[in-house]
């Protein structure tokens, strides 16, 4: 009979799925309750549960922290992540790191339950005998991985493939688990018939989109020639991956290990070289030609984040734009890791008012992502008896034509002005130039209409002065870092 562990801060929720089904009669023990995470913890030490299902937003330790300490552990137990619909950044999170499955509190239903819980416990003693066979071979070759033991009885390795699915968030990690575990095990057959020229080649699933390609070397073979073995098995990989699920991937690959027991260094090799990606474009990188990823934020990017507070009271765009560039090139020129830049956005993005966005796949989308800030220029400038005659009309007469096709020319007809002369006094008083207030204007403005309203896309961007689609997303994008599409259904989704 298998042993549930349910953990959730609210006693009405608690008591809603303690009574929700009839545990025994359909093969289950409801072993322990939780209130909070830290509680669930240590019940699943006490009690060995089979299945642990957490609310995902608790106090004391949150759902997220739960599973992290369950993995660390090596628990066994399979976990189902309850949350609401606005937890879908945290769900992601909670996929990503190994969670088995999800469910929506105001969806549960007894059917929806039970499905889920025969989908993660078949009843089959064959079978679960067979995946726990599995389950502790990808135990003991994460643990060579990580370095805790020195060999394992499946493979011999020699170096070491880090294989990322690039789509996975989009394509792998909401599906049900069954259809995950399925796709798993195709995969790392794809991966193991690849290595045609190694002696031996096995494959694991070490997380979310990340998997490890564990490679023997036929005897005798000297360095170029594992070498050249390495690289005819990744471009196999990429090409079969492509084939056969549609599906691109990176590749990091470490050099042959000089000893048996330095895979762990190869396996972290192998993640190093894949960090590349995130700079560089390619689908294969080794670490024979890769540098060491930076650890640290570049001073440039530190230097960012303690003046942008500061610039953005004093409406400094200038200095706001120069620094960015400055943190950009840190970035580029000292190849920081990735979760050091995605760490730098988050914070970045809190200190100047702006809602927390999707680090992109590419430092390249980056740079369109952090132009959003001159873009809140318009929420910058104050109140317009701030400014001289001339440059207080030119922002009333874009706040009332941003619709149309207006140009500086217009702008500076209707305040009688030159527009040479309306350039420079405009840019001097607000700091930021004539086409960026108005760019702004429009893009906060089709913000409105995508949150308030059904229209169009295009009809939005028609309704803020773009009469070209294509021309509206791209701006609309370089602006928020989303596209029309995805800001609108982000904001129905708070």
């Amino acid at each position: 009979m298998k042993r549930i562990l349910l953990a959730d801060d609210d006693f009405l929720v608690r008591s809603y799925l303690s009574q929700l089904v009839d545990w025994e009669a359909n093969g289950y023990m409801l072993a322990g309750v939780a209130q909070d995470g830290a509680q669930a913890l240590e019940l699943a030490e006490k009690l060995q549960p089979d299945i642990v299902i957490a609310d995902i937003d608790m106090p004391v330790m949150n759902g997220i922290s739960l599973l992290q300490k369950l993995r660390e552990r090596r628990h066994p137990a399979r976990v189902i992540m309850l949350s609401c619909h606005d937890d879908f950044e945290y769900v992601k999170e909670a996929m990503r790191i190994g969670a088995d499955e999800y469910l929506l509190k105001d969806a549960v239903t007894p059917e929806k339950l039970l499905q889920t819980l025969q989908e993660l416990a078949p009843a089959d003693d064959e079978e679960e005998t067979q995946e726990r066979t599995e389950e502790q071979e990808r135990e003991q070759m994460l643990r060579l991985l990580e370095g805790t033991i020195l060999s394992c009885e499946s493979i011999a390795p020699d170096a070491v493939i880090a294989v990322r699915l690039t789509e996975y968030e989009e394509t792998m990690a909401y599906q049900p688990v069954e259809q995950r575990e399925q796709f798993y095990r195709s995969f790392l057959q794809t991966c193991e018939g690849a290595g045609k020229n190694l002696a031996a080649v096995r494959g694991i699933h070490v997380r979310g989109g990340l998997f490890a390609v564990l490679c023997a070397f036929r005897p005798g073979m000297g360095r170029q020639s594992q070498q050249l073995a390495l690289r005819e098995t990744a471009a196999a990989l990429v090409q079969e991956a492509d084939r056969h699920f549609a599906a691109a991937v990176k590749l990091g690959v470490s050099d042959a290990a000089e000893y048996s027991t330095e895979i762990s260094s190869c396996w972290r090799d192998a993640k190093n070289a894949l960090e590349h990606a995130f700079y560089q474009p390619g689908s294969i990188f080794y670490a024979w030609q890769c540098g060491k990823m930076g650890d640290m934020l570049p001073r440039a990017a530190e230097e960012f984040l303690k003046m942008a507070e500061d610039l953005a009271a004093r409406r400094n765009s200038e200095a706001i734009k120069t620094m960015l560039a400055a943190a950009l090139d840190g970035f580029t020129q000292e190849q920081t890791r990735e979760s050091l830049v995605a760490g730098w956005l988050h914070s970045a993005d809190r200190k100047l008012g702006i809602e927390t966005r999707p680090m992109p796949k590419r430092f390249s989308g980056l740079r369109e992502m952090v132009q959003v800030y001159t873009t809140v220029c318009e929420e910058m400038l104050p109140d317009v008896a701030q400014y001289s005659e001339g440059v207080a009309d030119t922002i009333r007469y874009i706040q009332e034509h941003y619709r149309e096709n207006i140009s500086l020319t217009d702008a500076a007809n209707a305040v009688h002005l030159t527009t040479t002369y309306l350039s420079y006094v405009f840019h001097r008083e607000t700091d930021i130039t004539f086409s960026e207030y108005l760019q702004s204007c429009r893009i906060n403005h089709a913000k409105e209409l995508l949150e308030r309203t059904d229209e169009r896309v295009r009809e939005v961007g028609a309704l803020v002065g773009y009469h070209d689609n294509r021309h509206f997303s791209k701006v609309f994008k370089r602006a928020t870092g989303m596209t029309p599409q995805e800001y609108r259904k982000e904001r129905r989704k708070s």
